[in-house]
């Protein structure tokens, strides 16, 4: 953690490009592609996930139903895996983006349940984790929640099962994970109050929570949330995104310093958000380059967001 002149968190954009911080070449993607492989993992997630948020201990926070983004050696080796479930054995859901195989595990990482989602619908795999879970740690402790689809997405409660996406298009997801969580968890090691990074499985999502200190507790508290989006209305071929949250927000942007890369976008009523769309990294080849923009800008948004927060106390409610 770094500290300004009145104590303020902040970020330098070397401490995001440390040695730890892992990087793959991100090549471009086609966005029809992408937003294929998107919508097919953004319902394939939420499979794995089902153990954590029926059967984990839950947490007033909700992570018990989110996911860990986990790399491995390779590029293809990267897993989302589900909280844990407590017991004699163990256990979490997990998912292998690569060739869309879904697992029941042990803690330790030993195979108890393997079935491919390819050809298989979303309700025949939700039913097989559901039960395949039952079968190892019994009913679950939570009820488990009714499968909900994106509009118009070819993988649909109705019947139409899972396909194989573009190698392309799935590779890049790969990589795109892999390289905001390999980033995003320096931010966790040299930022006091941050919260481990996490995928939510109904937005796909990746993100770290950093809370800012606050001497007086009684205040109501700051957070600046940063990550990685799928396609949405910041950007048609997903994007990163710094937004910075208090109880009593000023949206005036005027005052807001434009980051190196990306920008600040206005939200009626809330603090804005400060979006590079995925394009504006991918336009170049060097992946040093990619890895310094993106630093950058999240280096550049949390430390104004952290500036204007700073400079905008929130006042205890009568």
């Amino acid at each position: 953690m770094h500290t300004g002149g009145n104590d303020v968190v902040q970020i330098r954009p070397g401490d995001l490009t440390h040695d730890a911080v892992s990087w793959w070449e991100l090549a471009g993607h086609d966005l029809d592609d992408l937003a294929k492989a998107w919508d097919v993992l953004h319902h394939a997630a939420r499979i794995p996930a089902l153990v954590g948020s029926s059967w984990a201990s839950p947490k007033g926070d909700g992570t018990h139903a989110t996911l860990t983004w986990m790399a491995g050696q390779g590029l293809l080796d990267g897993i989302f895996v589900s909280e844990p479930v407590a017991g004699a054995r163990p256990m979490r859901g997990v998912l292998r983006l690569w060739n869309l195989d879904l697992f029941l595990v042990e803690e330790t990482g030993v195979p108890i349940e393997q079935i491919n989602l390819v050809g298989r619908t979303l309700d025949e795999a939700r039913a097989w984790m559901i039960e395949s879970t039952k079968d190892q740690a019994g009913e679950p402790k939570r009820q488990i929640q009714p499968a909900k689809t994106m509009p118009s997405s070819p993988v649909s409660e109705d019947g139409e099962p899972f396909t194989e996406t573009s190698q392309l298009a799935q590779a890049e997801l790969l990589r795109l994970y892999g390289n905001t969580a390999s980033l995003l968890e320096q931010v966790t090691w040299t930022v006091e109050g941050s919260t481990p990074v996490r995928v939510w499985p109904f937005s796909m999502e990746l993100s770290v929570q950093v809370r800012l200190p606050q001497e007086d507790k009684s205040l109501p508290p700051k957070f600046v949330v940063m990550g990685l989006a799928p396609p949405g209305e910041y950007a048609s071929g997903g994007y990163w995104y710094v937004a910075p949250w208090q109880t009593q927000p000023d949206p005036d942007t005027s005052r807001w310093q434009a980051p190196g890369f990306g920008r600040w976008i206005e939200r009626k009523g809330e603090l804005p958000i400060a979006v590079l769309p995925i394009a504006e990294v991918t336009s170049t080849e060097e992946p040093a380059e990619q890895h310094s923009r993106l630093a950058s800008f999240f280096a550049d948004a949390f430390n104004e967001s952290v500036r204007h927060l700073s400079q905008n106390p929130d006042q205890p409610q009568p």
